[in-house]
């Protein structure tokens, strides 16, 4: 392994590694997520409607797609697991730059326009789109060719999609038919924070910043809820993703939003008990992409 990655967390039900490789291609689905900050992966029994493991890794002074390319590959070296045939595998990438577009507005010929309105595109950056069924919209995305040839020398029948995509999705299945108003969704990863908000099964918004500190985690978000008239003292703000209560990030928004709540795991799922002491908002994207159709 390389010295660049950093192991998070393991935890594999021990009856996975005495199945046979059979097993693998016919019931177990594999989902990733990786970004320039980190590397995890789950595994699903599609038989038993189970999660059954979950790793993580962090990378540390990656600066280019590039470096990032050369560390899945080591990963993969190196774990079994990444290495076996999969009856499904789910990719998912934290792409910083993507747009929606409504169904009704869509034109695959204009792709790139869409997405060169809000972002430079680069000559080494494929763009792609996913199908969100229940948003009724695309998501159109970058993805670097050097990750892209990774993936497929590496993972050759996977599905690929932006983190947005499945977050959104994931949202929008778990709350069907539940009255959202006055939620507020913040999903934290590294650096960098995604508000959602819902109305209805319409998305009213969904952004991502990047901050450095605590005061510039604080500032975003209440900049945001100023812009859309939504009062701290009344809405419900609820976590996903990496953060906890001890935190300061959480210290410092409990001053201004008092209602504020972590997802808890979706109940559509069963949970091994390697999951018993992983709190149910982490990884909450990676674990519920099997909901989504994209």
């Amino acid at each position: 392994m390389s010295l660049n990655t950093i192991p998070i967390t393991s935890n594999i039900d021990k009856a996975l590694n005495k199945e046979a490789d059979k097993k693998y291609s016919e019931i177990f689905e594999l989902s990733i997520q990786f970004s320039l900050d980190g590397f995890s992966f789950c595994i699903y029994d599609n038989e038993n409607n189970k999660l059954i493991a979950l790793e993580s890794y962090a990378f540390q002074e990656l600066d280019d797609y590039r470096q990032l390319s050369s560390e899945i590959n080591d990963l993969v070296s190196g774990k079994a697991l990444l290495r076996k045939s999969y009856k499904k595998i789910n990719i998912i990438f934290e792409s910083p730059k993507s747009t929606l577009i409504p169904f009704p507005l869509f034109k695959k010929s204009e792709i790139q326009s869409y997405l060169q309105f809000n972002h430079k595109v680069e000559d080494w950056e494929n763009i792609r789109f996913d199908k969100l069924t229940n948003l009724e919209a695309y998501n159109i995305y970058t993805f670097p060719e050097c990750i892209n040839k990774t993936i497929k020398e590496n993972f050759t029948f996977a599905k690929i999609s932006n983190f947005s995509s499945s977050l959104i999705e994931s949202l929008l299945i778990k709350y069907k038919n539940q009255n959202l108003e006055n939620k507020v969704f913040v999903n934290l990863r590294s650096n960098v924070f995604d508000i959602i908000i819902i109305e209805g099964t319409k998305l009213k918004l969904f952004n991502s910043f990047r901050f450095r500190t605590k005061e510039d985690f604080a500032y975003f978000l209440l900049f945001v809820l100023e812009q859309l008239k939504l009062n701290p003292e009344e809405i419900e703000l609820i976590f996903t993703g990496a953060i906890e209560k001890s935190s300061n990030l959480y210290e410092i928004i409990y001053k201004y939003i008092r209602n504020i709540n972590f997802i808890e795991q979706n109940d559509l799922f069963r949970y091994s008990y390697v999951f018993d002491n992983i709190p149910s908002h982490f990884y909450y994207n990676l674990l519920n992409i099997n909901l989504c159709e994209l």
